[in-house]
């Protein structure tokens, strides 16, 4: 995003060709201003600092970050945001969105006498699916201003701290849901004054099972049918039901819809394969080497969801698996969790063996295989993380075990998601091969 463009100096021109987004803004970003050569593009001129109420101090701020204007999805999104309008915005991350919400939500903060009390509650909650964004919008929050106190909650963090920030108070609170829900339920936060409320990556809430989440922290800051309910932003690359749902709940009738991915950009549009295996669940981890070499080599990443920790810790370990793989699951500590999917992130090993609980709350990449040990009981769930599949531009594939006596669960999979799955047998010794001699040559 653009804060971490100025930590790096100018782009390189490499990745200039990259975005037709980023494009204009960067190389306007590697010019000097005030040179004699500068020739401002039709972007900077949207962008220029003076077309927004922008109060000087944040001008300075973000100069200081190397930004010399705004991009263009923050140049979309000043207007209706400072003017307390909600929102949903389809935008990627990498195109400056972060500050698309932080510049007006600051300025408009910074506009109104400040709330310099003790315990004070927060006034704007940004709502975002991993720790990782979270610390990086914290970030760019607090490099726009020097009056407000921002804070940043998540899991897997002690509690101390969090608290001691509460009691001092805060204006603008970044978090992850489970963290943030757990504050609410013991009291310790109140989101009953909050003004605004992001929803950020909502896509990826989803994916990552957030959805309950999310609505239960805003019912406490919602009152229905209340005129004074806070301005609502929603930002996602996609737009998937749940948002419209949502807008639905919680937003004025009049909202703004903001569309920064259009035709500029490919959506890859990746189609997901969904194919089902009958299988005895005694045969179960003898077929799924097969399978992974099959339709993800050696080379691919896969990941298998389990109904049980058990049955994942035993697959983890059964050797008839011919490839390296890892379990996931609730009894693991916290620690041991993020060295896992660290290590299944950079390629250290390529199977990882989840809990359907476990699979929550996952920052999960994007993989070459999913496979599901029993028909999904939650199809919302599945839906999503089967669009972890397919890279860029591939088709993804996406399989699920059956045992005779569940096909019925199979069809009722079918009937509530939309999707037809294509039933194909074991691997056979021929596939075997003929995989292993793809894999030799790659």
């Amino acid at each position: 995003e653009q804060s971490a463009a100025g930590d790096s100096g100018p782009p390189s021109a490499k990745k200039a060709k990259k975005s037709e987004e980023g494009n204009g803004a960067e190389r306007a970003a590697a010019q000097e201003p005030g040179s004699d050569t500068e020739e401002l593009t039709e972007e900077a001129r949207e962008g220029a600092f003076t077309n927004f109420s922008l109060s000087q101090n944040t001008v300075n701020l973000l100069k200081a970050r190397g930004v010399k204007y705004l991009f263009p999805v923050q140049v979309k999104t000043f207007q209706p945001i400072y003017d307390g309008k909600d929102l949903i915005a389809q935008a990627r991350t990498g195109t400056g969105k972060t500050f698309s919400f932080a510049i007006p939500l600051t300025e408009k903060l910074q506009s109104i006498p400040q709330d310099e009390r003790r315990g004070r509650s927060p006034k704007v909650l940004v709502l975002v699916p991993t720790r990782e964004l979270a610390i990086q919008v914290a970030k760019d929050f607090k490099n726009l201003t020097r009056k407000l106190s921002v804070a940043c909650f998540y899991g897997g963090t002690p509690y101390k701290a969090q608290f001691d920030l509460l009691k001092s108070g805060i204006d603008i609170l970044v978090g992850t849901p489970g963290r943030i829900k757990d504050h609410i339920q013991n009291s310790k936060l109140d989101v009953s004054n909050v003004k605004h409320v992001v929803l950020d990556e909502v896509d990826h809430m989803l994916d990552m099972g957030f959805a309950e989440q999310v609505e239960e922290i805003l019912g406490f800051a919602y009152k229905k049918g209340s005129e004074n309910n806070p301005q609502t932003l929603l930002f996602s690359a996609t737009c998937p039901r749940w948002v419209y749902d949502v807008a639905k709940k919680y937003m004025k009738d009049e909202y703004e819809q903001i569309d920064l991915i259009g035709k500029k950009s490919q959506r890859t549009a990746t189609t997901v394969e969904h194919l089902a295996i009958q299988c005895r669940s005694s045969q179960r981890a003898e077929v799924l080497g097969d399978i992974i070499q099959v339709y993800s080599g050696s080379h691919g990443r896969t990941i298998v969801f389990c109904e049980t920790k058990k049955e994942a810790n035993e697959l983890a370990l059964n050797s008839a698996l011919k490839q390296e793989a890892q379990s996931l699951h609730g009894d693991i500590p916290q620690k041991q969790r993020e060295v896992t999917l660290k290590g299944f992130r950079n390629g250290v090993f390529e199977v990882l063996i989840a809990t359907n609980v476990a699979a929550r709350g996952l920052d999960i990449p994007e993989v070459d295989l999913v496979i599901q040990c029993s028909p999904p009981k939650d199809v919302d769930s599945y839906i999503h993380r089967s669009g972890r599949t397919g890279r860029a531009g591939r088709t993804g594939i996406c399989i699920c075990f059956y045992q005779r006596r569940e096909e019925d669960l199979l069809k009722q999979v079918e009937q509530k998601a939309g999707i037809t799955f294509r039933r194909i047998g074991v691997p056979s010794a021929t596939d075997i091969i003929k995989a292993s001699s793809n894999d030799a040559k790659k």
